[in-house]
């Protein structure tokens, strides 16, 4: 994983919920396969946050 994901991954961490759906810009930008799975699992945790709170 290089510099680049972890920042991404570390901007990702900083989103709230009702913005998981900007993270797919992250993905798409993302240098490493292991970073856009980390970064889907993130933007799932949102999604599901999102969900639990309607």
């Amino acid at each position: 994983m290089t510099d680049f994901d972890k920042k991404l991954i570390e901007k990702a961490n900083g989103f709230r919920r009702w913005d998981y759906r900007d993270i797919d810009v992250l993905i798409s930008i993302a240098d490493t396969d292991e970073a856009r799975q980390r970064l889907t699992i993130i933007r799932w945790e949102l999604y599901d946050l999102v969900q639990e709170s309607l």
